[in-house]
């Protein structure tokens, strides 16, 4: 990579930002063993844990690619730090009683400021760490941190030990990677055999809530909604059930995205019942929703061939029944709009069929889309002649080509 590329590169604060986002999702996991509360980030910290709107603790994540890195009583990581929850406290947004917590990636030495802080350490020490923190201030010649060292120097004794008494500095953390193995044994009760799977949907989920929350600058994501998805989570990784991506969920396909599947048999079989476009669009996207989530459902082991064959058989011959019925009681002498409607109703039957592929499974688009995938085989169809009219379109050569 050239050097102009690489004056633009930031991985260090990139990794930064995912493990701010991912230490929040681990701390609520933690956190909802003991209170309740509503998780923020960006707000009155990194990340921050209120209860009836005031403030129960707050996280500053400090984040470093060098696996060598120490955090000292001279760092500006540190500094940066007590900057910024004394400003916090001085504006009062936080209260005197709010832990404080400073969880690092860096390691520390002992002898240091920030070991007396330690949290449940038998040589947690305030008094020592005020003393060190305030020789420090006095002496260093960092003229980035003046201003830092005059806030803190100014502070009396019993408000700066008060301020450092809130203060927990959790050292040589795992890194924004490494993390995941902590989810992992905090999710250890929502699927035994599937947990590579449980934290990627819990963390799927959590991203893509917390940008809503950051973009919108919403009140937070409260105990309740995080306690609620894990246990979603769980549900669906049961045995009679499947969980459901979020985003094939929401995939929609527009009316004007229509001809880029005018060519497809699934398509076609809806055109020659006289389906509507609203119907075809229907059928496009749940053809879709169901291609992509039982893809998804055998990447991940949930579902074999086996288990899709043994399904898609069933729906045929489900469908089977219903496709003679609709012959029988049209009889031969059937008018071709006799036909189209008869046809539309087992269209109908099909987007209303009620075969879900898992008794937990209660998305209807799964056997709608099955079904449609079926259609696109042409192992099934709605018009009562559909195999002869599909051959004219597909199958026959065309005008002056080859017999």
């Amino acid at each position: 990579m050239s050097d102009s590329i690489n004056s633009y590169s930031a991985p260090g604060p990139m990794a930064g930002y995912l493990y701010q986002v991912r230490l929040a999702l681990l701390w609520s996991i933690r956190q909802s063993r003991q209170k309740d509360f509503v998780v923020s980030i960006e707000t009155l910290d990194d990340v921050s844990f209120t209860a009836d709107q005031e403030p129960i603790s707050v996280l500053q994540a400090k984040h470093s690619l060098h696996a060598t890195a120490t955090l000292g009583d001279l760092s500006s990581d540190l500094w940066k730090t007590l900057r910024i929850w004394m400003l916090g406290q001085s504006s009062g947004e936080v209260s005197n009683h709010t832990k404080r917590f400073l969880i690092t990636t860096a390691s520390v030495n002992p002898g240091t400021a920030c070991a007396a802080l330690g949290i449940d350490d038998p040589h947690r020490n305030v008094q020592e760490a005020s003393n060190r923190l305030k020789h420090a201030a006095t002496t260093s010649t960092n003229t980035n941190l003046k201003e830092t060292f005059k806030t803190f120097l100014e502070l009396d004794d019993v408000s700066r030990e008060n301020l450092l008494s809130h203060i927990y500095i959790i050292p040589a953390q795992p890194n924004a990677e490494s993390i995941q193995k902590d989810l992992h044994s905090e999710l250890y009760f929502v699927s035994m055999h599937h947990q590579d799977l449980s934290v990627q949907m819990l963390e799927g989920w959590w991203f893509h809530r917390v940008v809503h929350e950051l973009i919108n600058h919403g009140p937070g994501i409260p105990r309740a909604e995080i306690e609620a998805k894990i246990s979603d989570i769980q549900e669906s990784l049961k045995p009679d059930s499947l969980p459901i991506d979020q985003e094939i969920d929401e995939l929609m396909v527009a009316l004007d995205q229509l001809p880029e599947f005018a060519s497809r048999p699934f398509y076609k079989q809806v055109e020659l019942v006289g389906g509507s476009q609203v119907r075809i669009r229907n059928a496009i996207t749940s053809y879709l929703k169901a291609f992509r989530q039982r893809s998804a459902w055998t990447r991940n082991d949930l579902l074999f061939d086996a288990d899709l064959e043994q399904y898609d058989q069933w729906l045929y011959e489900e469908w089977e029944l219903q496709h003679a019925q609709v012959c029988d009681e049209l009889g031969p002498e059937a008018t071709e709009e006799a036909m189209k409607s008869a046809g539309r109703a087992i269209l109908k039957w099909a987007e209303d069929a009620p075969m879900p592929i898992r008794s937990g499974v209660t998305v209807p688009w799964v056997c709608r889309g099955s079904l449609h995938m079926l259609a696109e085989e042409r192992r099934l169809g709605w018009h009562p002649d559909f195999k002869e009219r599909l051959e004219a379109i597909f199958d026959l050569p065309a005008e002056g080509g080859a017999a």
